[in-house]
């Protein structure tokens, strides 16, 4: 996996989980990144942690249960997708991310839900109603026969749907963000949450519980959706140029963009050498990568409280 990639994942999983209040230390973020680019085995990184989560208290081991949830989330989005979705493999997400954390990992909620005095999905209802929402959505068209903005309506109101549901007792939120991920993937979409603030991702679904109005949560995919790199859109039509064009162009883009869109250039050329990168220069690589995504994500936050209504 190439390390754009790579980050693009963890940046995605990241706000996802941050939605929900749980921030991740940046340490845990480069060890991420290392095992995302296969320099690190996941199940010895996380074999002490979970042993330690079991006999921590307080915020210690809410501390070792974050990251636990973050390295398991990340090998989940990692891995292909199924297509088309079904109703054990929602399960299965919900089982491979929480299992070291929850004994009913896996299952559907079997108990009352309430968010705010506010009730979700009766508990017998909610297989039924999951396995009607997977069928539904497999019917949706992949890219590029669908358009960005039609699969976002679609996305918008199945996300709805699952938000009313509350599938599982634990982490339901966070693992529907994940499913989405997984979906739109297989459907020829990125989804990269971390194109939004993550405290505005949570009031879109919010919105769509409290008041039935998907808006925030269409406006939301819109920005946090991509075709795919080996996709072509809809709108594309593929042009053939000279290499004396091409070298132009790039020379002339170079000159327009910023140092942070700069350095990402000089990253994706860091990524084919990679395979010959010692762990040490691979870390340094990792936290400038680290270093443009936080200034990515403040940059988002700034466009976004100044596109507020006052």
């Amino acid at each position: 996996m190439e390390l754009r990639e790579a980050n693009r994942i963890l940046q995605s999983v990241r706000t996802a989980l941050a939605a929900d209040g749980i921030k991740i230390p940046p340490s845990a973020e480069t060890d991420g990144l290392v095992m995302l680019l296969g320099r690190l085995d996941g199940e010895k990184y996380l074999a002490p942690k979970i042993k330690h989560a079991k006999s921590a208290q307080g915020t210690a081991r809410a501390r070792a249960n974050s990251v636990i949830l973050f390295f398991r989330a990340l090998e989940a989005v990692r891995a292909d997708s199924t297509d088309p979705v079904t109703y054990v493999s929602v399960l299965l997400l919900h089982k491979s991310v929480c299992g070291d954390l929850d004994g009913d990992a896996g299952k559907p909620r079997s108990t009352e839900m309430l968010t705010d005095g506010s009730a979700h999905t009766d508990p017998k209802y909610i297989a039924g109603s999951l396995k009607a929402i997977v069928a539904k959505m497999n019917e949706i068209e992949q890219s590029p026969a669908i358009s960005k903005e039609d699969f976002a309506g679609y996305l918008s109101h199945y996300m709805r749907e699952v938000v009313i549901m509350h599938p599982f007792t634990h982490y339901s939120e966070f693992v529907s963000r994940l499913f989405m991920i997984q979906f739109c993937k297989s459907k020829g979409f990125s989804l990269c949450y971390n194109r939004y603030p993550a405290a505005a991702i949570k009031a879109a679904e919010d919105e769509a519980f409290f008041t039935d109005d998907v808006t925030p949560l269409y406006k939301m995919f819109l920005d946090c959706l991509s075709y795919e790199r080996n996709t072509v859109t809809p709108t594309q039509t593929p042009k053939t140029r000279t290499r004396r064009e091409m070298d132009a162009k790039l020379r002339h883009g170079l000159a327009r963009k910023p140092n942070s869109e700069i350095a990402s250039v000089n990253l994706k050329t860091a990524d084919k050498d990679k395979t010959v990168m010692n762990d040490v220069k691979l870390r340094k690589v990792i936290k400038l990568q680290q270093k443009i995504s936080r200034l990515n994500e403040q940059l988002t936050k700034l466009t976004s409280d100044t596109t507020k209504p006052k």
